[in-house]
């Protein structure tokens, strides 16, 4: 007997692509929250559809076509998230997908599957997913939701600050050689746990110990504030 298929793990591009959604119901709903989140230009094709599709539709960030799936759907398509509840549906989603070489994802069928989008934990630009293969989505939720408790908002900050923190210290001169150092340095500085408590000036305090002198932290530091309230109110507790 053999395992299953073995996956290859990527974050997807999908800004600006059309990405076709076959079905109307609550597990729709999710997947067109995921591609909206991702920057996709969603098509929802259903003869019926949840209010919250509705309501996207009438609010223009989808398009939703009120019928019956025709292979014609596809054309121009990037992705194709069949989640209907009607097997012969879901087999000729499947089938149009692979004479049209689109990627597919099957809510009822993992082995049809060109990709499986994994259980998410969203912190600002982190991203951390926990994939099963397809075997228990359960299983990925119940992972996602203790790391919930580790990563808070905190973390999405900690990100934008090193991303800042990287471009300061490449823009100071010096080479790769030079950097990887204090970039270390800067690793092992409880960076997350000065954010969660909103100590900015002990935060400058510490970056100085690791940057080198002729690089000032604070306006870095400064321009971070702004950005911890969004994410505190996006993530809370």
């Amino acid at each position: 007997m053999s395992g299953p298929t073995p996956l290859y793990p990527v974050n997807l591009k999908i800004a600006g692509r059309l990405c076709l959604v076959v079905g109307g119901g609550p597990v729709a709903v999710r997947k067109v929250g995921a591609l909206l989140i991702g920057g996709g230009r969603v098509r929802v094709v259903s003869p019926e559809a949840v209010a919250p599709l509705r309501r996207l539709a009438q609010s223009g960030r989808i398009e939703w076509r009120q019928r019956l799936y025709r292979t014609g759907d596809l054309d121009g398509a990037f992705i194709v998230i069949a989640a209907t509840n009607r097997p012969e549906v879901q087999r000729q989603v499947a089938r149009d997908a692979a004479a049209g070489r689109v990627l597919l994802n099957s809510t009822d069928d993992p082995a049809a599957c060109d990709f499986q989008v994994p259980s998410q934990l969203k912190r600002g630009d982190l991203l951390i997913t926990i994939s099963t293969g397809g075997a228990s989505p359960a299983f990925s939720r119940r992972i996602r939701e203790s790391l919930e408790a580790e990563f808070g908002w905190e973390y999405g900050v900690t990100v934008d600050l090193l991303g800042r923190l990287r471009a300061l210290v490449m823009g100071g001169g010096g080479d790769a050689a030079d950097h990887a150092p204090v970039f270390r340095d800067i690793l092992e500085l409880d960076l997350a746990g000065r954010i969660r408590d909103a100590d900015w000036d002990g935060l400058v305090g510490m970056l100085k110990t690791a940057l080198p002198p002729h690089l000032d932290p604070e306006p870095v530091v400064r321009s971070l504030v702004e950005v911890a309230n969004r994410e505190k109110k996006e993530y809370p507790l």
